[in-house]
């Protein structure tokens, strides 16, 4: 009896023992049914060959034999690809359209069409009017026209036909410009990096000092009453305040000439913040500076013009309108393929940089060898980047192979109100391929992309 009672009570407990499992499974049971593919956003919704596009969303498969992308049924190179996001190249030939995401068996077309741009080049003057000096400073207005300087004491205009005129001397036969602004109106703002001073110059050519007393100092005040240590860069918002490098400080200026400390203190560093606890120029003095549609600010404060594997980043500070000091970065430097088997470069970024309206970064590679005889051997231009709020960096255009010279370099880049884009270089001991006769001069040239 004794025995036929244990074997009861084993029988029971393994029933139990199973219905406790399989009541577990049923609480416990996995969904193995696929995420849904969805597209939440595409960023930007604007751009020309070769930009690098964001897609985010949900339901991504990384595996890109399943995965593809169409701009208008043109097919992309996808990047880089994860669940949840993935980026993408505009293709070559691409039109204005729909962007398709395949996934799987899933096809999803996102609701905004995303317009494709392009540009056509063309170079201002049509002969090169600067033979002996290189362009320093640049800056453009609503009509098309460039102003320039070339470190001297005179400000040049450019007409879009290329047409060049002395707009002013400015100061004395000693002084040495800087950055250069123009604001709606057509008045023209420089820099006078050895006098001190902030100079406005009307569209008829009357000069006055607009900030500055013309000796080396630091005070917050109105016009002439505020002083800089050594004012260099310079840029304009749509309100017409400027900004100034200053060492390590940003000054900004309104309209009415009410000079203050935007951001930035005496030290260097490169602290974050707010106003005047952020600190700059922890690789030197502050200099190239731009503004975009939306009043932020943009310094170039990285390790460019480093060469060599140990420091392969660029960082930019953004100041929001309010005063807030960010970081962008680190965007990670381009690699430039030398020929001949010399093997690739890490390709450094040049200190200058200009924002479209669209909120992208424009930032020139530095020249290096490229080691053809079409560059006599030497120098030829890096590709122009673009970087865009994501911090995805593309190749906007290489000018290799459109202008020959023996040697060159980026000296400026800039966008009018328009969205055209304006690039100058200072070009040595060259030979200029649409100039025969020019053999041993040296100058400048302004290369305009008008972007459609």
């Amino acid at each position: 009896m004794k025995k036929k009672i244990q074997n009861y009570l084993a029988i029971s407990a393994i029933i139990i023992t199973a219905i406790f499992i399989v009541q577990c499974k049923k609480g416990t049971s996995t969904d193995t049914t696929p995420e849904k593919t969805v597209i939440t956003n595409i960023s930007p919704l604007q751009g020309m060959e070769g930009t690098i596009v964001t897609i985010t969303g949900a339901g991504f498969d990384t595996v890109l034999r399943t995965t593809s992308v169409k701009f208008n049924s043109k097919s992309a190179t996808i990047k880089s690809i994860t669940a949840t996001q993935m980026t993408v190249v505009v293709p070559a030939e691409a039109t204005t359209g729909q962007i398709t995401v395949t996934n799987k068996d899933a096809v999803i077309l996102f609701p905004a069409n995303f317009t494709v741009r392009s540009f056509a080049i063309t170079k201002i003057p049509a002969a090169n009017v600067f033979d002996g000096y290189a362009i320093a400073n640049m800056a453009a207005d609503l009509a098309g026209n460039v102003y320039v300087n070339t470190n001297t004491d005179t400000v040049f205009k450019i007409s879009p036909a290329g047409v060049k005129s002395m707009l002013t001397k400015v100061g004395n036969s000693s002084t040495k410009l800087g950055g250069i602004a123009v604001d709606a109106a057509g008045n023209v703002y420089t820099v006078g990096t050895n006098d001190f001073k902030i100079y406005k110059i009307t569209s008829a050519g009357a000069v006055s000092v607009f900030a500055g007393s013309g000796v080396s100092g630091y005070a917050d005040a109105s016009g002439t009453a505020a002083q800089f240590i050594a004012p260099a860069g310079m840029a304009i918002d749509a309100s017409g305040n400027l900004f100034i490098t200053d060492v390590y400080r940003v000054r900004k200026i309104t309209p009415a000439g009410q000079v203050s400390t935007f951001a930035g203190k005496a030290t260097a560093g490169k602290a974050d913040g707010q106003g005047t606890s952020a600190t700059f120029g922890s690789y030197g003095n502050l200099n190239h500076i731009a503004t975009d549609a939306a009043g932020n600010v943009y310094l170039s404060d990285g390790d460019y013009g480093t060469w060599g594997v140990g420091s392969n980043a660029y960082y930019i500070r953004k100041i929001t309108p309010a005063g807030t000091v960010s970081t962008i970065g680190p965007i990670p430097k381009q690699m430039a393929s030398w020929t001949g088997g010399k093997g690739p470069l890490i390709l450094p970024f040049t200190s200058m940089l200009a924002v479209d309206v669209d909120g992208n970064l424009f930032l020139p590679g530095s020249s290096y060898n490229n080691g053809t005889t079409a560059s006599g051997g030497c120098c030829t231009f890096g590709p122009v980047f673009m970087v865009n709020k994501a911090l995805n960096s593309s190749e906007f255009y290489d000018l290799t192979g459109t202008f020959s010279f023996v040697t060159m370099r980026y000296t400026g880049i800039t966008f009018d109100p328009s969205g055209n884009m304006y690039i100058s270089a200072a070009v040595s001991y060259g030979h200029r391929s649409y100039e025969l006769s020019s053999m041993g001069k040296t100058g400048s040239l302004i290369v305009k992309f008008m972007i459609q």
